[in-house]
């Protein structure tokens, strides 16, 4: 089972850059994931992004249960490049620093 969560629906707004938005749904992709759901994040709307916002939203993940549990629990749909290119960046950087 799959759940979306609306990026824009959260924010209300077309640049993501808040680390408090980041955790309120980095906590409600954590209950489904603990629910055994996967998480579809939608960027529909979404222009921008900040590297803080993704680091919350991903980043945190990445260091505390590794690459591949977002990998198998996470996907993201809708998402420009340039979210792309920030969400991969933080990826990478929080890879390095996993404990998983």
């Amino acid at each position: 089972m799959e759940e979306r969560i609306g990026i824009y629906d959260i924010v209300r707004n077309n640049f993501a850059g808040s680390r408090h938005y980041a955790e309120i749904i980095r906590e409600t992709v954590y209950q489904h994931i603990q629910k055994g759901r996967r998480v579809v994040l939608d960027f529909e709307n979404i222009d921008l992004i900040t590297q803080s916002f993704a680091d919350e939203l991903i980043g945190i993940f990445v260091r505390a249960f590794g690459v591949d549990f977002v990998k198998t629990n996470i996907s993201v749909i809708n998402a420009n490049k340039n979210i792309r290119n920030i969400l991969n960046a933080v990826v990478s950087y929080s890879r390095q620093f996993q404990t998983a």
